[in-house]
């Protein structure tokens, strides 16, 4: 189960482990329905890789 973030109407960002058709939490701050938010992904390519080692063109 992947964990998404929820906004809640009073301001409250809570994230949580769910299945993916999930739609609406609880906030456990004021009880009130959460909706799910698209957040920005952390994901983030470093180092040498493939790119960097040549395979994304022809060899000369």
């Amino acid at each position: 189960m992947p964990v998404y973030e929820f906004k809640c109407e009073c301001g409250e960002i809570i994230e949580e482990l769910v299945r993916m058709d999930t739609k609406k939490i609880t906030c456990p701050k004021c009880q009130k329905s959460a909706t799910k938010i698209l957040s920005p992904c952390t994901f983030s390519l470093k180092g040498g890789g493939w790119f960097a080692d040549g395979y994304s063109s022809t060899k000369k």
